[in-house]
């Protein structure tokens, strides 16, 4: 079987953060954002377009669809890391020391989530763009180079991150914009 390249990408920025709002949609720079994304992909890597769930990235995948005549494909699979049984304030609590954690240290539900995210991927039989989270993104790119850190990258929101499906292995072939904080 011949190599797959594919793209995640980052939703744009939303309307309220992780620890307001548990679907939030997209603010009007996340909406732009979306935008200026969708008119950098090819037609060609724009075909097979998947996106979460969750109401950010769907709106993010919109712009790639009126941009290029597509429909999204929704997979829960790919949506933000779970936190269930957490209230918002827990969550927002949360959030920073797992974002600056490891693997390893992460209770058993998150590895096994971290590893069907892996196994999700390496299990694709054709080239995509897959609208997802910051936690999605940075999981598949630890699991690539076997970076164990929970945040080995800072995706920008809508950042374009390329990757390659080879002979079962993930490979990262190059990781989009950057931003200087973790996540907001």
């Amino acid at each position: 079987m011949s190599a797959i390249d594919f793209i995640l990408i980052r939703h744009g920025r939303q309307s309220a953060g992780f620890h307001v709002d548990p679907d939030p949609g997209l603010d009007e720079t996340g909406e732009a954002q979306a935008r200026a994304m969708a008119e950098r992909l090819t037609p060609d890597e724009a075909r097979n377009l998947v996106t979460s769930p969750l109401r950010r990235a769907r709106a993010t995948a919109a712009a790639v669809e009126v941009r290029h005549g597509v429909i999204a494909r929704v997979e829960p699979r790919i949506a933000e890391v779970p936190t269930a049984g957490l209230t918002l304030e827990q969550r927002g609590a949360w959030l920073p020391g797992f974002l600056h954690g490891a693997w390893s240290d992460q209770p058993d539900h998150l590895i096994a989530w971290r590893r069907s995210i892996g196994d999700f991927f390496a299990g694709i039989e054709t080239p995509g763009v897959f609208v997802t989270h910051f936690v999605v993104v940075n999981a598949l790119i630890g699991l690539a180079t076997g970076d164990d850190r929970v945040s080995p990258s800072l995706p920008d929101h809508c950042s374009i991150n390329r990757f390659r499906l080879e002979a079962g292995r993930v490979r990262l072939i190059e990781t989009g914009a950057q931003r200087e904080t973790m996540v907001g």
